[in-house]
């Protein structure tokens, strides 16, 4: 068994822990540019191990995620010096954020797309050229039926 063949090697996680994986790491990057310009430089960890708080920079956290990914395993941890728990969250805190972001990012959008219809439809556009406007810049169009008859 030769430990550096990854035929031979005991990953520890499957194919669903690596989806997971790889969500977390599209995460952290959301995260990093969404927090990062607020001051917020990462995330804290309980570590039950060494029984501290670890606090993670995104860049750390993404690199600690490759390496699980890539190996199996995390790599040697270590509290960082001396850090300010005001520029670090939780990682729940942090998934929220992000979770609230992109929904009210969805609702945004719904909402833009059901006010452009509107405005459209009262400027004489078909559904037909609505839709395909809305789709090319990546907007659904509104399900609130069919725009209202022009004059």
């Amino acid at each position: 068994m030769d430990p550096e063949d990854p035929e031979d090697r005991d990953e520890g996680i499957d194919d669903d822990e690596r989806e997971l994986l790889r969500q977390d790491l599209d995460d952290v990057e959301a995260l990093k540019h969404l927090l990062g310009p607020r001051g917020l430089k990462g995330v804290i960890f309980y570590c039950p191990d060494c029984e501290e708080d670890h606090y993670l920079t995104w860049d750390l956290l993404r690199g600690n995620l490759n390496q699980l990914l890539e190996e199996g395993d995390s790599p040697v941890h270590e509290p960082a010096f001396d850090p300010d728990p005001d520029e670090y969250v939780t990682w729940d805190y942090a998934r929220g954020f992000l979770d609230g972001y992109e929904t009210l990012q969805d609702e945004e959008s719904e909402e833009v797309a059901k006010r452009l219809s509107r405005e459209l439809a009262g400027r004489g556009w078909t559904r037909g050229d609505i839709s395909g406007l809305l789709g090319s810049v990546h907007l659904r169009p509104s399900d609130e039926g069919p725009p209202p008859e022009n004059d």
